[in-house]
């Protein structure tokens, strides 16, 4: 019995417990684990789905154009920004679009959302990709995080 405790007590000794519940955790400040494990979203004729695929990267898809468009793209999770509210998550990547790499950042903010049918979401979503979707550089709407 005595082994059985003293066992717990090593194991324990080992252990520690953050009790700081501001912000994002630790490892995902410094950019190493992305607070977006997958996202869905999008507005009026668009669409993005985001999948997290480890260390901060993301596979990505956009589609516009009502389902005509399409574009497939990596994103990266670099930290919180030091000056954006906690409730808005940046990713940040490029997308090949008319034979060159545009930038594209997508900003994903836990807030009430109505989409144009009057459904209720908890994130908005904008995606700006300038030169990438005829007609305009920011795409506003609502989505889903996935949680973890």
């Amino acid at each position: 019995m005595r082994a059985m405790i003293a066992m717990t007590m090593l194991a324990l000794a080992g252990c520690t417990q953050s009790t700081s519940t501001s912000g994002p955790a630790p490892e995902v400040r410094g950019g190493g684990l992305s607070p977006v494990p997958a996202f869905n979203g999008g507005g009026e004729g668009w669409s993005i789905d985001i999948t997290s695929t480890g260390g901060g990267a993301h596979d990505a898809s956009l589609v516009w154009a009502s389902g005509s468009q399409r574009g497939d793209f990596k994103l990266f999770y670099r930290g919180q920004p030091a000056d954006a509210p906690s409730t808005l998550i940046v990713l940040s990547g490029e997308m090949r679009a008319g034979g060159a790499l545009r930038p594209v950042i997508v900003e994903i903010k836990r807030e009430p959302c109505k989409d144009d049918a009057g459904a209720s979401f908890l994130h908005s979503v904008s995606v700006t990709a300038e030169g990438v979707v005829p007609g305009t550089s920011q795409m506003r709407g609502c989505g889903h995080l996935a949680m973890r």
